[in-house]
């Protein structure tokens, strides 16, 4: 008779705890969530002066580990690349080829526009209800949590993970007619984001005789390309005869990242605090 006093005096108990996360702790957490995610948005927009600003322009340096072929500057404003300035030394000869964005000219890095919208939808989702809602059952906040962990996981998989590209397809993507004087046809270029930086790769090309590449396997899609690769782009074959790769650091790229780590891990622990009275009891009392 105690043993089952004490059963429903804990029950109690546990009920009441229960009850203070739905009302109290889990409105404590989207507040928190709301504060750190318009923080991470306010990194992609970048306003040069208060609310309604234009968003100001970076310039970054351009840098490699290795070998000094290419060297430039990337001018960044929020999810767009307003100019590029490179120089690429030609290793077979040493030549020095210099192109620029065209002044008319802007790139759109959808990396980064997915990568807001996806933070944007997740704050949506946070404030999407009445100032005094209140949760009735620990369902309805495992099902918010879930909707918005699916959005912060899409945002930062666009920032850490590039897209995977054939050759043609970069070929085609209109990235050479942005230059001025215009590139080479023996040279691609690419730019992505990794993480957080800006990357940018060039491809020196040679053309292949019909003769010699009948029965050659035909490169697949990638997010760098090897020299090698072969490839068929307006009835002609080409080879990557070398490969370039350059990048810059843009440390906001790296707070958003972070805000995302740290928004995550808040999901997860409300989550898990609910999911601590479903284990206690044998059914699920939400």
């Amino acid at each position: 008779m105690a043993a089952a006093m004490a059963s429903v005096g804990e029950r109690a108990v546990l009920e009441e705890e229960f009850k203070w996360l739905l009302q109290e702790e889990v409105h404590v957490v989207l507040k928190q969530l709301q504060d750190i995610l318009k923080e991470a948005s306010q990194r992609f927009a970048l306003p040069a002066s208060g609310l309604g600003g234009a968003v100001k322009q970076e310039n970054f340096v351009l840098s490699t580990s290795g070998t000094d072929q290419v060297k430039g500057v990337l001018t960044l404003q929020g999810d767009a690349l307003c100019q590029a300035d490179v120089n690429l030394k030609m290793p077979r000869n040493n030549q020095l080829l210099h192109f620029a964005f065209r002044e008319d000219k802007q790139w759109k890095l959808q990396q980064i526009q997915d990568a807001r919208n996806h933070v944007n939808q997740a704050i949506y989702l946070l404030m999407n209800r009445d100032v005094n809602y209140q949760f009735r059952t620990g369902s309805e906040v495992l099902k918010l949590m879930d909707a918005v962990m699916l959005q912060l996981s899409r945002a930062r998989n666009r920032l850490t993970t590039p897209a995977t590209l054939t050759l043609p397809e970069i070929a085609s993507s209109g990235l050479a007619k942005m230059f001025t004087p215009a590139l080479p046809p023996d040279i691609l270029v690419n730019f992505y984001i990794n993480l957080n930086k800006l990357c940018l790769t060039v491809y020196q090309l040679h053309v292949l005789q019909p003769s010699t590449t009948k029965n050659v396997k035909l490169a697949g899609g990638s997010i760098l390309h090897n020299p090698g690769a072969i490839f068929e782009f307006g009835n002609q074959r080409y080879e990557v005869s070398h490969v370039h790769k350059v990048e810059c650091v843009v440390p906001w790229l790296n707070d958003a990242l972070v805000f995302f780590t740290v928004s995550l891990q808040l999901c997860q622990q409300l989550k898990d605090k609910i999911s601590v009275f479903s284990s206690y009891w044998n059914y699920r009392p939400y």
